[in-house]
């Protein structure tokens, strides 16, 4: 029997996606824009920017063993739900950044 019910573990998801997304994102457009200024493109700060942020390590580590786990082990009741409602969460906020960012470029131009 799981110990939280299932409603609840898509809301943990939720939260987890959300705690993830912002920090991931904020760390890819901040390095897109780097390597778009040629200014600001040096193989030293880059360095130390990539190894210091947290964001790379939840990736390198994380969605590997994500992966493992996942074709490893099947996910189980509880945990399908929590990885559910994360990806959920995930995917809801990356579509309205887009419709938000559409609706601002037609508003600008």
């Amino acid at each position: 029997m799981n110990a939280i019910p299932l409603s609840a573990a898509l809301a943990l998801g939720a939260v987890l996606g959300l705690l993830v997304y912002g920090p991931v994102q904020r760390w890819l457009c901040t390095l897109l824009r780097t390597l778009r200024d040629p200014q600001r493109r040096t193989s030293f700060l880059m360095a130390i920017f990539a190894t210091m942020h947290p964001a790379p390590w939840l990736l390198l580590i994380g969605l590997p063993y994500g992966a493992y786990r996942l074709w490893s082990d099947p996910l189980r009741g509880m945990w399908a739900c929590v990885l559910t409602g994360a990806l959920a969460a995930t995917c809801v906020v990356a579509l309205m950044q887009l419709r938000a960012r559409r609706r601002h470029a037609a508003g600008a131009g």
